[in-house]
């Protein structure tokens, strides 16, 4: 996990201040916390997933990881290499999660087809989109061309978590707000079906005790 925190935080480190520099021009004012979202949400953006408590532990993260190859499925129109390639897993790793959760690959070969820069160019267009919409100051007085978002894919490399990554964060987060809606690590751990030890042990890794 503490590699996984680092890789995010080195990623978030190289592209802020093109992020910066980019909406500081668009917007003619330089927002921090506006920034500081975008940068996030691009690093993460595929981790966009709500968390049930309810489910409990295992099964949230059951639910997480079939959303995630559902989602990657179609960002890459079904194409098995390109996705064991961004996901981290090996081809066969891919077939035995499609076949787990019972995935139609058909479906996502179905959407139409773009090529892997004009789905960059537009995952970043909805991101800033998405954020600006989200603040009194900004919401619906911008429009976000194409030429804005080309700036920052050219300083974004990777904008797709793997497999490994996305579960680490998953985790984290899941666990966070457990912890926030229990209380104790005893009561959280009992509320989320793991036993008090490994929530303990979880927890510390992640910095959250």
């Amino acid at each position: 996990m503490a590699q996984t925190l680092e890789k995010i935080t080195k990623r978030k480190e190289q592209l802020a201040p093109t992020v910066k520099e980019t909406m500081s021009s668009m917007l003619g004012v330089n927002i921090d916390q506006i920034n500081e979202d975008i940068s996030n949400k691009l690093v993460e953006g595929n981790f966009d997933f709500d968390i049930n408590l309810k489910l409990g532990f295992k099964k949230a993260k059951e639910e997480f990881k079939k959303e995630f190859l559902i989602r990657l499925l179609q960002h890459i129109n079904g194409n098995i290499s390109e996705a064991a390639r961004i996901s981290g897993l090996d081809r066969r790793s891919i077939h035995r999660l499609i076949k787990k959760y019972n995935l139609d690959v058909d479906d996502s070969r179905q959407l139409p087809y773009k090529f892997n820069e004009d789905k960059k160019i537009e995952y970043i267009t909805g991101i800033i989109s998405e954020t600006l919409d989200k603040y009194d100051l900004t919401r619906g007085r911008y429009h976000v061309n194409e030429e804005t978002s080309r700036q920052i894919s050219s300083k974004l490399p990777s904008f797709r978590l793997n497999f490994d990554e996305a579960i680490d964060l998953f985790e984290k987060e899941f666990i966070k707000k457990a912890l926030k809606e229990y209380g104790s690590q005893k009561e959280t751990a009992k509320q989320i079906g793991l036993r008090y030890e490994t929530l303990h042990k979880k927890a510390k890794e992640f910095g959250l005790v």
